[in-house]
Parts: C-alpha cells; sequence; structure tokens
C-alpha cells in the first residue's frame, strides 16, 4: 500500500522532533492499521509544535491526508483540514 509506506516514511522523519509520548501515539495507530488516525495525529503533533521534518514537502504530505479524506473527516480536530492547511503555507512562506 502506497499510503502505508509514505506515512511509515513521514512517521521516521518525524521521530527526532515529536514528543516520546506523540510518538508512541502515533506509532500504535500505525501498527493497528489506523493509517488515518495515525497521520492526523502526526500531523496535530507538528502543527501544535509548529515543527516541520527535514526536506518537508507539503505538496506531499497534502496528497496523503486527501488520500486518507481528511479534507472531509477527521478524528481528533473538527478543524484539522485548516489548521493542517495554515501549517503547512506557513512553512513554504518561510522557505
Amino acid at each position: 500500500m502506497f499510503e502505508e509506506e509514505k506515512l511509515k516514511r513521514f512517521i521516521h522523519m518525524s521521530e527526532s522532533i515529536l514528543s516520546l509520548e506523540g510518538l508512541e501515539t502515533v506509532t500504535h495507530y500505525f501498527e493497528h492499521d489506523e493509517y488515518e488516525m495515525s497521520f492526523e495525529g502526526l500531523v496535530i503533533e507538528l502543527y501544535t509544535s509548529k515543527m516541520y521534518t527535514v526536506k518537508f514537502d507539503f505538496t506531499e504530505w497534502k496528497e496523503l491526508a486527501l488520500a486518507f479524506g481528511l479534507d472531509k473527516e477527521s478524528i481528533f480536530d473538527e478543524k484539522f483540514w485548516d489548521n493542517f492547511m495554515e501549517w503547512g503555507n506557513a512553512f513554504k512562506v518561510n522557505e
């Protein structure tokens, strides 16, 4: 599954900047095949701390969010899509 592999890569890229608790939560959902929840949790961890991975490419992250349907429905944050877009676009401005 393409999405699963991309998510795994994003988690790996984020390990050094996530809190231990955040990483454990993201990993827990990933290991239980809850990829949408894992990705949403990962992004929430990043946008609440205003952090980005090395070699951050918002286009790739947005493609995965769309593949998971997070533009239409989210579990943890009802304003996920707006927060996600604001976070991703803020990086582009700072490049």
